[in-house]
């Protein structure tokens, strides 16, 4: 059951969704004339480049505002706080997670994403359509090609939005706030493609570095401290006393340190999702990341307890592309059976514990509006019981 904690951060969380989605709208309208050079392609590439930005929750947008709303305290605002620039910051942010995810279906040979084609399928699918001569190998190999360039393409205008924010007043850049981050995506990634070619399984401390970084710090502490900047702006002509309320240092370390903790919660339900989940609530295939070889952390504890015997049937189940729903059923049950499931949930509470330690803390600062913390509350809950 949820909390009204929990009621309060989905309710939020739809009205920002509908308010990025609006400039996500006037973005694609304001570059129409980019799209354009593409006779064929060009509207059409416009339309869905949007509909993928836009389908899925926004969570990174959303948290984006929720920073800039942990100064929006009227003891200590000034008449003009400008709401849009942070809908501007959620909406770069956005653009800059669908290119991520374009790129990652991609090197993943993902078919789904939120129930749908991926975006270098799409473009498939198109490419048959206007070119109905050509082989479909050689439409696969051109869509994989474009969509590449796709992502690229949502990285620029994603930068586009970011750099068109004025900010002043602040120690720290958002552009190269974001740069940092985004380069530390990028590591992430690298190292965790190695991991999967790597043939031995990893040590677990190894993985959840790769998902401070990969995801928490990107999905969760990024968006939160850009929205803290964006306050921090907005509040700029505030007076001595009230400023220094507002640039307290410690506000940053702290949301730093919440979203770690957050965002390696959110990984790991992500893998419980991949493993538990269905595709109906998932938008991905069933086993897609047993398919893939993605070695979690419940692969991990999971191979390092198994008999020979079990050892010989997980060898040739995981990674593999011919394994059956049996196979997977096998590998849930193997889990329940030799207690992986309740060591990665004793590893969830402790991360939700840290969180709301930090939490704490945070709300106790003098510029921190309590509202805004009832809706980081509301994303411990969500973060520890979500489904998809």
């Amino acid at each position: 059951m949820q909390t009204s904690d929990e009621i309060c951060f989905h309710d939020f969380a739809k009205k920002c969704k509908d308010h990025i989605s609006e400039r996500m709208a006037e973005i694609f309208l304001k570059n129409e004339k980019l799209f354009v050079n593409l006779p064929e392609l060009g509207q059409w590439l416009s339309n869905e480049m949007q509909d993928f930005a836009c389908s899925g929750k926004m969570l990174r947008g959303m948290l984006a505002v929720v920073g800039s709303r942990l100064l929006h305290d009227e003891r200590i605002l000034v008449a003009d706080y400008e709401d849009h620039k942070a809908i501007s910051a959620a909406a770069g942010l956005e653009l800059l997670h669908a290119g991520l995810l374009v790129h990652d279906d991609i090197m993943d040979h993902d078919h789904k994403r939120r129930g749908k084609p991926t975006f270098h399928l799409r473009i498939k699918d198109i490419l048959e359509k206007i070119h109905a001569n050509s082989a479909a190998a050689h439409a696969f190999s051109i869509a994989e090609a474009q969509g590449i360039c796709v992502g690229d393409l949502f990285f620029f205008l994603g930068w586009q939005e970011i750099s068109g924010l004025d900010l002043s007043g602040l120690d720290l850049d958002i552009s190269s706030l974001f740069a940092r981050e985004l380069a530390l995506v990028t590591i992430a990634q690298i190292r965790d493609v190695e991991l999967g070619y790597d043939k031995s399984i990893p040590d677990i401390d190894e993985v959840i570095e790769v998902y401070r970084h990969k995801t928490a710090r990107y999905t969760i502490v990024l968006p939160l401290v850009a929205g803290v900047l964006v306050a921090q702006s907005s509040l700029a002509r505030a007076s001595a006393s009230q400023m220094a309320r507002i640039m307290d240092k410690s506000i940053i370390p702290l949301l730093e340190d919440f979203g770690e903790s957050i965002g390696i919660v959110f990984q790991l339900q992500d893998d419980r999702i991949g493993l538990f989940g269905n595709e109906k609530e998932t938008g991905k295939p069933v086993g897609s990341d047993l398919k893939e070889g993605k070695k979690t952390p419940y692969i991990i504890l999971l191979a390092n307890r198994l008999e020979k015997g079990e050892r010989e049937r997980f060898d040739s189940i995981f990674a593999s592309p011919t394994q059956d729903l049996k196979d997977i059923e096998w590998i849930r049950n193997t889990v329940m059976a030799k207690g992986v499931e309740e060591d990665i949930q004793r590893m969830i509470d402790s991360y939700l514990s840290k969180a709301q330690a930090d939490l704490n803390e945070l709300s106790a600062l003098p510029s921190i509006e309590s509202k805004t913390i009832s809706l980081l509350e509301g994303l411990i809950q969500y973060s520890g019981s979500r489904s998809s």
